[in-house]
């Protein structure tokens, strides 16, 4: 990050999900900020983020009342590309033409005069038919079985092949984690490793095989799948995904389930005979339930024809 002083903002802008949105060469794409309901005088701060790499401030707007009244592109920006607007919900940057090189996560800082301090982003991926991505071969799994468990560690495995060879760069490498949920339109970026160096095996004198993993304690709400991205030269290249499926714990009232359940799980002969046991107990339970509730009526309509010959 930029400075000591927002280092805790932007530490946790990596364990957020954040949203991405992916464009063809050339076409336009818009970024949204989003404004509070209630509005005071801020100031929004525009910047980029290669994977990798520091942030890199684009522009800066200055809002007053819902109103844009200044905004300035720093020296490097070239403002020709980027067109700045407003209106009462959103702050909006646009970048006019994409290119490879616009590839990385978009923050928006807004900022407050009182130094309260809101941070949001989308990831921009580029990506262009006509050119081949990469040569390299990415194999994801999931290194527990499926389903697990609420509460549970699942770990995911990514496997990436590299050949030197045929590589358009020497650049180092990134490793992202997405997260596709079944009501999301976009995979959210749930994890970024950044440029670390991992354990890798040698193939050949020009291939290398990478393995990266990824640990996650999951609830309820994490089914869907998980993609592994392999940022380098400038692209990204996805695994092909692994679906994550969550078992849902659920109390059956039937005794036949429970029961069932419980021998699939024990083996051993006293534990058996303790099961037997209680299956008999619970068994002559609720067939004396059923004689008591059968007798019941009977007895009932006895004394109530019994009364009817007194009374006649």
């Amino acid at each position: 990050c930029i400075s000591k002083k927002w280092k805790k903002q932007c530490e946790s802008i990596f364990y957020t999900l954040v949203p991405m949105n992916i464009v063809q060469t050339g076409e336009s794409v818009t970024f949204k900020c989003a404004l509070p309901s209630e509005f005071n005088d801020r100031d929004v701060y525009w910047y980029k983020q290669r994977p990798g790499d520091t942030l890199t401030l684009i522009v800066r707007v200055s809002l007053r009342q819902h109103k844009l009244t200044t905004h300035k592109f720093e020296p490097e920006i070239p403002d020709s590309r980027w067109e700045v607007n407003n209106d009462q919900k959103f702050n909006r940057l646009t970048l006019l033409k994409a290119s490879s090189s616009d590839d990385g996560l978009y923050h928006c800082e807004l900022s407050a005069w009182t130094g309260s301090i809101e941070w949001s982003g989308t990831y921009l991926m580029v990506t262009d038919n006509t050119v081949r991505i990469s040569n390299n071969i990415v194999i994801q799994q999931l290194a527990v079985s499926n389903p697990v468990r609420s509460g549970d560690t699942a770990d995911f495995q990514c496997s990436v092949l590299f050949d030197s060879e045929k590589m358009a760069c020497s650049e180092d490498f990134s490793m992202f984690w997405f997260q596709a949920k079944s009501n999301n339109i976009y995979p959210n970026m749930i994890y970024t490793e950044g440029n670390k160096h991992h354990e890798c095996e040698k193939k050949s004198d020009s291939e290398k095989s990478c393995m990266f993993n990824f640990s996650k304690v999951v609830s309820s709400s994490d089914s869907g799948i998980f993609y592994c991205a392999v940022s380098s030269c400038g692209k990204i290249l996805f695994g092909n995904g692994t679906r994550l499926e969550i078992e849902y714990q659920i109390l059956l009232i039937n005794y036949n389930f429970f029961f069932l359940d419980i021998f699939m799980e024990i083996t051993s002969f006293e534990s058996i005979a303790l099961v037997t046991t209680v299956s008999c107990l619970v068994f002559s339970l609720i067939l004396n339930i059923v004689l008591i509730c059968y007798r019941a009526p009977r007895a009932g309509h006895k004394r109530s024809h019994g009364k009817y010959y007194k009374t006649f």
